[in-house]
């Protein structure tokens, strides 16, 4: 029985996708004339071609052994046919080559645009889809499933041409003798019966298997990223026996279809195409070779039998194809449901902001929940003056970084207003509104490319002035040990750096950005008191004449902060300085003690 989750990525049944696709091929649509033009010629050339090979038999072969033309005249008119055989196999030949160059063009391009589309969909997403969906579930919509709609295209255009060569070839037996016609149209009726009923059945099965494989790549995601955490737990077996029932389940879904492959496959169809083959032989038995006083000659058996495999030709192409086609389509429906996710409507709308802003943040009345009726921020009340510096402190779960979302409108408010300068956020571009805030990440966000690209990230700056901030916030050393200098390369994520030369970067970025508002979250979280030495001058560098919110893992961090709000459990339960909460905010005073006294345990230890 299939699953509820195999059902939702059937959004789209065929007409749907068809649909769906078609702006993708018509992007090709010269190319696409071209296939669709040789599909047809190939067809009728080679309907063509047995009729050349049946002239030879009856018109020529057979009258010369009958005495009634000359060998001479037989020989000189075959050679004539064959030259014609010969140039219409050689135009076949170079229109099947013309044509799978440019399908192969065309599927490459439709390809190119999905993962395009896709990519740029990344852009435009409301942020709550990632924290619903695995990374690796949309690594494979974007890979696996665009590569798909590639693979939907190639086979729906073979089915399409198979029907064409079909039809052709019926037409060339109807001409040739309509009789006998008839008896072969017996066996489209059963193989298309056949077909629908194969269709159903493994439709199911093959959306089962898609969305397994996605949850194998997921799980391998997992597995990759939590490597320090499973060996830290001992957890490799644990975890291989996760992965091994998804594997062991994907093989289960394989082995289902590769049953119904086999029991109701090709070679039963075949076996049909036999009887057929067997009814037609004893007819012509039955009909002493004549049937409507036409004598039937060597040729025509010849031709019939050529028609009759060129008929089941295109069928067993059909056929063949369904198990990728239903592949395809489920992986087609998984990459346009993708695609046909909700944007965030005021990425690119919006009214445009200020050009400059002084950084005066209000946090008026705020709620805000992820899911309904699950509130996560009660009535947040804030008024924070230009150039502040603020800390938020509170238990893991007290709302710090949702609050920061809303600041930088990676989410939207249930109600209440947040203002910049006496202006509602929500009403403008967020793109441009963004512009004017920096964020840098506990885990600090790279790139692979240059020193140079991470700090600039793609904007229009001089060496001068990347230098320039380096030096700023002390990471004049990272261009000093390197002789390619800004130039020196950054692995995949950074990984050829340690977490502290990353938040150097990360500050640089700021410094080079100039945003009025700040959100440094958890900046100084997983690094030693070293690092951290240098992180802070980093950030009295990058925070100076800006609005700073800093969401504090060691409180130490923020004892010089303006300001201090403490949150518990979406609420705020204290705000003053440091001096203020330690006397006044019972929370703040136990994470305050709490982690004095951890830090004087690990000296003495």
């Amino acid at each position: 029985m299939v699953s509820n989750m195999a059902h939702k990525y059937d959004k789209y049944d065929k007409k749907g996708l068809i649909k769906r696709t078609i702006p993708y091929i018509m992007q090709n649509k010269i190319r696409i004339l071209f296939c669709v033009i040789s599909a047809v010629l190939i067809a009728i050339l080679t309907t063509i071609t047995p009729r050349i090979t049946k002239s030879i038999l009856d018109d020529y072969i057979s009258p010369t052994i009958s005495g009634e033309i000359t060998k001479n005249i037989a020989f000189s008119k075959i050679k004539l046919l064959l030259v014609y055989y010969g140039i219409l196999t050689l135009i076949v030949v170079a229109l099947r080559y013309a044509q799978n160059y440019i399908l192969n063009l065309v599927g490459m391009n439709i390809e190119r645009s999905i993962r395009e589309d896709a990519i740029r969909k990344i852009d435009y997403l409301q942020v709550d889809y990632y924290s619903l969906e695995p990374d690796g579930k949309i690594v494979s919509k974007i890979t696996s499933d665009s590569t798909g709609v590639r693979t939907y295209f190639n086979v729906f255009f073979s089915i399409g041409q198979a029907l064409v060569n079909l039809l052709c070839v019926y037409v060339g037996m109807i001409l040739l003798q309509w009789q006998l016609s008839i008896i072969i149209l017996i066996i489209v009726p059963i193989i298309l019966i056949w077909i629908t009923f194969y269709r159903k059945k493994v439709h199911s099965y093959y959306t089962e298997l898609r969305e397994t494989s996605s949850r194998i790549t997921g799980k391998l995601n997992e597995l990759i990223s939590g490597t320090l955490i499973i060996q830290a737990f001992n957890q490799e077996e644990y975890m291989l026996d996760d992965y091994k029932d998804l594997v062991t389940n994907y093989n289960n879904q394989d082995k289902k279809v590769n049953t119904i492959s086999i029991y109701f496959g090709w070679e039963l169809l075949i076996f049909i195409k036999r009887l057929v083959e067997a009814g037609i032989l004893i007819y012509f038995g039955y009909e002493y070779f004549k049937i409507g006083g036409v004598i039937v000659t060597a040729g025509l058996i010849t031709t019939f039998t050529n028609y009759l495999d060129r008929i089941i030709s295109p069928i067993n192409t059909i056929f063949n194809n369904l198990n990728e086609l239903e592949d395809s389509m489920v992986a087609a429906n998984r990459v346009y449901m993708f695609l046909d996710e909700p944007n965030d409507t005021r990425i690119f709308d919006g009214k445009t902001p200020p050009e400059e802003i002084k950084g005066h943040v209000e946090f008026k009345n705020v709620h805000f929940s992820y899911v309904k009726d699950h509130e996560i921020l009660h009535g947040i009340n804030l008024d924070i003056k230009p150039g502040q510096t603020i800390g938020i402190v509170g238990h893991t779960g007290s709302g710090k970084s949702s609050l920061m979302n809303l600041l930088l409108q990676y989410n939207d408010t249930d109600s209440g207003e947040i203002l910049v300068d006496g202006a509602n956020i929500e009403e403008y571009n967020k793109a441009l509104y963004r512009r004017h805030c920096g964020i840098v990440l506990q885990t600090p966000a790279l790139f692979e490319g240059t020193i140079k690209s991470n700090v600039t990230l793609g904007s229009n700056h001089t060496d001068e002035e990347v230098i320039e901030v380096l030096k700023e916030v002390g990471a004049s050393y990272l261009i000093e040990k390197n002789e390619d200098g800004i130039n020196a390369h950054v692995s995949f994520k950074g990984e050829n750096m340690s977490l502290g030369e990353k938040q150097l970067i990360s500050f640089a970025r700021i410094l080079l950005r100039n945003p009025k508002i700040l959100v440094l979250d958890e900046a100084t979280a997983n690094i030693d008191t070293a690092t951290e030495m240098q992180i802070k001058h980093a950030m009295n560098v990058v925070t100076k004449g800006r609005t700073t919110f800093i969401i504090a893992h060691r409180l130490s961090t923020i004892k010089d902060a303006d300001k201090i709000v403490v949150l518990d459990s979406g609420l705020i339960k204290g705000e003053g300085t440091h001096e203020e909460l330690y006397q006044n905010c019972p929370i703040y005073k136990d994470m305050y003690d709490s982690q004095y006294e951890m830090l004087k345990h690990l000296k003495h230890s």
